[in-house]
């Protein structure tokens, strides 16, 4: 395994979503916001401003920001009480899927397993 940032993964961002706007903020700010590529998001307020909208949709989105030619989509997992315990997603090159086609072609199938797991997890 490997560990990379969470700001700038698409599952890091489900994550950081589901803590409390100051809890995500802190550990924004206490991050190496190095960026891994030149897509890669560096301002502290311009990864909030993602991880609210990752908030608001109930999924992430990621377009090279982490390597260059991938791109992927999460969703988090829910316990039957509605607490985020992991996330879920789906990777794919560049050349295969655009950004915007993501989320029409996983999300579904994504959502369908999230709701799958929700019902078994306590």
């Amino acid at each position: 395994g490997s560990r990379l940032p969470a700001h700038c993964t698409s599952m890091g961002r489900v994550m950081l979503a589901a803590l409390p706007e100051k809890d995500a903020r802190a550990r924004i700010e206490a991050s190496d916001l190095t960026p891994r590529t030149a897509r890669s998001r560096t301002d502290p307020e311009d990864i909030m401003a993602e991880i609210g909208r990752v908030r608001a949709q109930g999924f992430a989105l990621i377009d090279q920001e982490i390597e260059i030619g991938l791109r992927s989509i999460a969703v988090p997992i829910l316990s039957s009480r509605a607490v985020v315990v992991g996330a879920l997603n789906a990777g794919v090159a560049a050349v295969q899927e655009n950004v915007e086609m993501l989320a029409e072609r996983f999300l579904p199938e994504l959502q369908r397993v999230q709701a799958g797991l929700r019902k078994i997890l306590a």
